[in-house]
């Protein structure tokens, strides 16, 4: 099932990681998320999971190394969850992380390949600090099904936790601070607190059926607060008990009682607290902000036998002083030497090892990132990131300017442009490589590149914009490779490019918008070359540019909800408008407005090249690679390069070229043990066949797989040598493309090359379905005539053995997402991939799969038990198995199974998932045709075949397919419903359809309508009828073309213009004649005991003449004496044509006098007996079709031909 684009982004790491100021972690399972204030959440694996790892620590060590970088947000991280959710099978869990941010927008990820599941820009109005999940409500493969959202607003919200949809909004807090979620929630109702400025304590119950919120219960919790909370901790270990933490105290909340009792824990004089965790029942652990951790015992107080709400101190248990200094450096991630903001808690989280709980503080400091851990009962560990060097200069910006050419600035000023291909030595390699003969090397910025920017209309007259460091914007004209203007109009270096809406004011057409990081705005005018105006900077961060040309304003909308209104002519500042009246401007819909955003990861083009800034002054390029988009060119490049050289071959302008068939001898033996065999490698002529986009998109296409094809074994050599491939880049990573443009990109692992393969099971399907289409399509392209399927069957296999235990099976899910894409090459290797991946399951990795995805199955699943998407995928999966392997599954979930296809077939919401149940219905028939209304599923498929709306193109030729695939196994079924639904149909167009369907299977397929021709051919004629007269004259056309199809295609049927009679030999060895002028049977001739093999009118139309090769006669006939006074000449529906034989019918009714003796119907006038070579007549009748024909060679002789064999018969 198809996706937007399969685009796969490609990290080049060049340089070390450099992070911002972290403002907010998260810890689950073996994993530890930063978060920071540029808005990158980093992943940081934990090393040390095993009981001894390969360095020989021992278990409950913390080795954190960086996993994966997620790019999306656009503001500083405020808060983090996450939950367990179960995927493909039940002994695979992955972790899902909810991440929210400053402008209130909320993410969700997948923590395994770190890619993007859902984004809600707007899921909260103002700043969330604090996201919760509830954990009652579950659905199935999903996890629980809602999550809570709050922070500095007076509103709460609770979303989807599977769309991130707002589905409660609940405020009228005035005074609302922190909220946390309790444990222990049921099926329908879930929990949580809330704490207030005035003390109190408030439980909610949410009704997760109903979805409402009511308050429960109001606490007195304390007098009433001196100081601000900084948050509000449930206690894991039992709803009943909750901790609210201030600057100066702790008070732990017990809710046994009506009334809770409070015990509160003072910080010292000189320190304040930061944070707080349940670690047991009767444990908590807090820390300071100067990175104090202190452990401190309930047990004592709970003893006593009256409990009030007074403030009771409590036991200090243990303590743990972190040292201000750290030794023995180990590097393991880097960061920035910027200072952490002052306003940002310490970032302490309690995590769990096989050891017991560690405390583990992440910091950032002047000199990088720094993380100590200790237990809390035991001594500290630390550990710290060194700085490193990294050669000048660097690549600081990429932008793909077309599909071929691309543009990346330097740290040293340079701007390079070039292609792709030429480009990979640049982006694998920190220094400055050089430059080739066909790129362009544009020298002038002092400082680093900060922006470069192109449009069509730009690109036509080969102009490209760059911004600097130096404060300047420059324009250069690509082709001669020098500048053109320059402007220096801004006081901070240039951030964002864009233009101008076409339809904006006249002098501003054709014109160019440079943004600095001051925020001031320069409008840049290309065919004057100057800078027409310049507006002034301001301190929050430009969010949108209005367009109002009629009233010569432009208005820049900034972050704080400030508007500022500049007159275009004068380019004065006109006013500055505030709050809601700057609302009110910014909503007005009759303008054009300009978005300026930050970070743009979309793929527009063939590839798409993005530089990522860590910190200060590290970059990241990351090259998208837009895999259907790849195709397309080289596939229309290969129509085009064809269309060209037959041109050409028919002007007479060039000689054709002539192709020259050359073998590599050293690929014919490296492909021998791999089923990637060169059998035919054209010449670089052939190759020239293509176009010069495709040329040059195939080129770098072959540069990108090389990074991508990273193994040494035989299958990756072969492939490499076969293709022309590079050499892979231990430094190049592969990432996920997630929704809304969010992406993910893996850290290197420089000592393990096959790391990608132990990542996650999506992450290993996309890489899998990426090399292989794109190395199809790369073959393909090149003319290779090689066993791509071989190959690629045995590539999945190698890699799986190379990875080892450690190797994740490609996602099942993940696959049937692509199972029916409807790009052929991506559709191939999915099914490869995912065949090949059962395949190598036991049976009882089987039967836990097919146990899993059963209880999802839309047959068995409750509606709101899992998401319709989860439903739909469980059955392609299952539907795929079952068709593969009918005995894989039970049989209870075989019908289950087949119920669930049929509920997709009939499920119009989404199109890819009809397109595989119509598939996996018909590839799986004999498996699903016990448990399903077999003719009711073939009456939808004729439907879907004969849809005539242009979006229905897909569904009707795969329906026609599936149709056939039946017919195959049922062909009694087949025709049967066929027949009927003919007969049945109300309206003339209905029948039109269900006719012309005949008529394809007789063109493409006629073998399929072999069993049922005879019911076939009477429901036509039926459907002729001369007592309707209008449905009659609506039929005729489309019933004329399907019978001269039939009569064409199959010799049991013979048509006589001139008496309008239809001759149809059966299986049951009669043969039936019909008159088509009145629609009925006409007479029934009946003589051969076996099937009828052929027959033919003669050019008199007097005599039929038939034959039965399995028993070997021929037999001739001659109807009754008022055969011929029936006929009418001029008025049959076909008009005079050629006969069976060639000879030309007169359709004359002048010799069907009535003195000719009358002959029984039910007798042959004679019969000869006639034999062949058993070869010949062994194999079955429908296979026979097109070699068995008669040919009158006059008027009382007929000559038969069976293959070769030739025979002549005279009566």
């Amino acid at each position: 099932m198809s996706s937007t684009s399969l685009s796969i982004p490609i990290a080049f790491w060049t340089r070390g990681i450099s992070f911002a100021a972290i403002s907010s972690v998260y810890a689950c399972g073996d994993r530890v998320i930063a978060g920071f204030e540029d808005g990158l959440i980093c992943v940081l694996r934990n090393k040390c999971t095993a009981s001894v790892n390969s360095s020989g620590d021992d278990a409950g060590d913390i080795l954190l190394e960086p996993a994966a970088v997620l790019i999306g947000h656009l503001s500083r991280i405020t808060a983090f969850t996450g939950m367990i959710v179960q995927v493909d099978t039940k002994s695979a869990p992955e972790w899902v992380l909810y991440s929210a941010s400053e402008d209130g927008e909320v993410k969700k990820w997948n923590l395994a390949d770190g890619r993007c599941l859902q984004s809600s820009p707007d899921a909260f109005i103002g700043v969330p600090t604090y996201l919760g999940v509830f954990s009652g409500a579950e659905m199935l493969g999903s996890g629980p099904k809602f999550i809570i959202c709050a922070g500095m607003s007076h509103e709460a919200c609770i979303l989807d936790s599977t769309s991130l949809e707002v589905v409660r909004v609940w405020g009228g807090h005035l005074e609302w601070l922190h909220c946390t979620v309790l444990p222990g929630d049921d099926q329908n109702q879930s929990r949580f607190l809330s704490v207030s400025a005035d003390c109190k304590l408030s439980l909610w119950v949410f009704d997760t059926s109903g979805l409402t919120v009511v308050k429960s219960k109001v606490f007195e919790i304390c007098p009433r607060l001196q100081e601000i909370p900084v948050s509000l901790v449930a206690c894991c270990f039992s709803a009943s008990r909750a901790a609210l933490v201030t600057r100066g105290c702790i008070q732990v909340i017990c809710m046994e009682q009506r009334k809770a009792a409070c015990y509160v824990i003072h910080a010292s004089r000189d320190e304040s607290f930061a944070g707080a965790k349940f670690i047991s029942l009767e444990e908590i652990a807090a820390w300071t902000q100067s990175g104090q951790v202190f452990v401190y015992s309930l047990s004592a107080a709970l003893q006593r036998t009256e409990l009030t709400a007074e403030q009771t101190p409590l036991e200090l248990h243990s303590f743990v002083q972190i040292s201000a200094s750290w030794s023995n450096p180990t590097a393991v991630v880097e960061v920035s030497d910027r200072e952490p903001s002052p306003t940002y808690m310490p970032n302490v989280m309690i995590v769990s090892t096989d050891k017991g709980q560690c405390h583990l503080n992440l910091q950032s400091t002047q000199d990088g990132l720094r993380y100590t851990y200790a237990l809390l009962h035991g001594n500290e560990k630390e550990t710290e990131a060194s700085a490193d060097l990294f050669p000048e200069p660097f690549i600081t910006f990429s932008l793909m300017l077309s599909d071929e050419l691309l543009a990346l600035g330097h740290s040293n000023g340079n701007v390079w442009i070039g292609s792709i291909e030429d480009a990979i030595p640049l982006l694998t390699a920190s220094p400055f490589a050089g430059t080739c003969k066909d790129a362009k090397l544009l020298q002038g910025h002092v400082g680093p590149v900060s922006c470069i920017f192109t449009s069509e209309d730009l690109l036509e007259r080969s102009f490209v914009l760059t911004g600097g460091k130096d404060c300047s914007s420059r324009i250069w004209n690509i082709d001669a490779g020098r500048e053109v203007a320059c402007f220096n109009n801004h006081s901070r270096p240039i951030e964002h490019y864009f233009q101008v809406p076409e339809d904006g004011n006249t002098r501003m057409k054709r014109t160019v918008i440079s943004v600095a990081e001051d925020h001031s705005v320069a409008i840049i005018s290309i065919e004057e070359m100057s800078c027409i105006f310049l507006f002034g900077g301001y301190t929050h961060t430009l969010k949108t540019i209005q367009w109002r040309p009629p009233e010569d304003y432009v208005v820049l909308w900034y972050t704080d909800e400030t508007a500022f209104v500049w007159q275009i002519q004068t380019g004065h500042l006109d006013r500055i408008v505030k709050g809601e009246a700057a609302r009110e401007i910014m909503m007005d819909s009759r303008w054009k407005v300009s978005q300026i955003s930050a970070h743009s990861y979309g793929s527009k083009w063939a590839f798409e090249c993005t530089t990522l800034q860590f910190g200060n002054g590290v970059y990241i390029p990351i090259l998208q690679l837009n895999l259907k988009h790849i195709q397309n060119i080289l596939v229309t490049g290969r129509m085009v390069g064809r269309q060209g050289e037959a041109s050409s071959a028919l002007s007479g302008s060039g000689r054709p070229t002539s192709t020259v068939r050359a073998t590599s001898s050293r690929q014919m033996a490296t492909g021998a043990s791999t089923g990637c065999i060169a059998k035919d490698k054209l010449s670089v002529d052939q190759y020239a066949q293509l176009s010069d986009k495709a040329q040059r998109c195939l080129r770098a296409a072959r540069a990108v797989l090389g990074l991508l094809v990273t193994e040494d074994n035989a299958h990756a050599i072969s492939i490499r040598a076969l293709l022309g491939l590079p050499r892979p880049e231990a430094t190049v990573t592969l990432g996920m493309k997630g929704n809304y443009g969010n992406i993910s990109i893996q850290v290197p692992v420089i000592e393990d090359a096959g790391a990608s393969w132990c990542t996650s099971p999506t992450l290993t399907a996309s890489k899998l379905i990426t090399i292989l289409s794109l190395s199809k399509t790369l073959a393909a392209a090149q003319n290779l005539d090689v066993d791509m399927d071989t190959w690629s069957r045995g590539y999945c296999t190698a890699v799986q053995d190379a990875a080892g235990a450690g190797f994740c099976q490609p996602s099942l899910s993940y696959l049937a997402k692509y199972w029916q894409d409807p790009q052929v090459e991506v559709q191939e290797a999915t099914k490869i991939v995912l065949m090949t991946a059962i395949e190598r399951m036991s049976k009882g990795d089987i039967a836990v799969l097919v146990k899993y995805w059963s209880s999802f199955l839309p047959a068995a699943a409750q509606p709101d038990a899992c998401s319709s998407q989860y439903m739909a995928r469980s059955a392609v999966i299952l539907g795929i198995i079952g068709a593969e392997n009918a005995d894989a599954l039970p049989e209870k979930v075989c019908k289950l199974v087949a119920l669930s296809l049929t509920i997709l077939l009939n499920d119009d919401s989404r199109l890819s998932y009809k397109v595989a149940s119509i598939d996996l219905l018909a590839q799986g028939f004999a498996s699903w045709q016990p448990f399903i209304k077999a003719d009711a599923v073939l009456k939808t498929l004729f439907s879907m075949a004969m849809d005539p709306q242009p979006n229905g193109g897909v569904v009707s030729r795969r329906a026609r397919r599936a149709i056939t695939q039946i017919a195959s196994v049922n062909s009694v079924l087949f025709v049967t419903t066929l027949t009927q639904e003919i007969l049945d149909a109300k309206k003339p167009i209905e029948r039109i359809g269900l006719l012309k369907l005949i008529s394809i299977f007789t063109r493409k397929d006629p073998a399929v309508l072999y069993l049922g021709l005879s019911r076939l051919a009477e429901a036509i004629v039926k459907s002729l009828d001369p007592t309707v007269p209008h449905i009659r004259e609506q039929m005729l056309p489309v019933g004329t073309s399907v019978m001269m199809d039939l009569v064409l295609s199959y010799p049991q049927l013979d048509f006589h213009v001139g008496s309008q009679k239809l001759a149809v030999g059966t299986l049951e060895g009669a043969i039936v004649v019909y008159d088509l002028q009145t629609a009925t049977r006409w007479q029934i001739l009946e003589g051969h005991a076996r099937p009828v093999s052929a027959v033919s009118f003669s050019r008199d139309g007097k005599t039929i003449v038939s034959c039965c090769l399995k028993e070997g006669t021929v037999r001739f006939w001659h109807p009754n004496p008022g055969f011929f006074g029936m006929l009418m000449a001029g008025n049959g529906i076909f008009g005079t044509r050629s006969s069976g034989s060639g000879s030309v019918s007169s359709g004359s009714g002048q010799q069907g006098g009535g003195g000719m003796p009358s002959l029984s119907s039910q007798q042959s006038s004679k019969t000869f007996d006639f034999a062949l070579q058993e070869s010949v007549v062994v194999g079955s009748e429908e296979s026979m079709l097109n070699h068995v024909r008669f040919e009158w060679t006059g008027d009382r002789a007929v000559k038969l031909s069976v293959y070769d064999h030739i025979m002549s018969f005279n009566i």
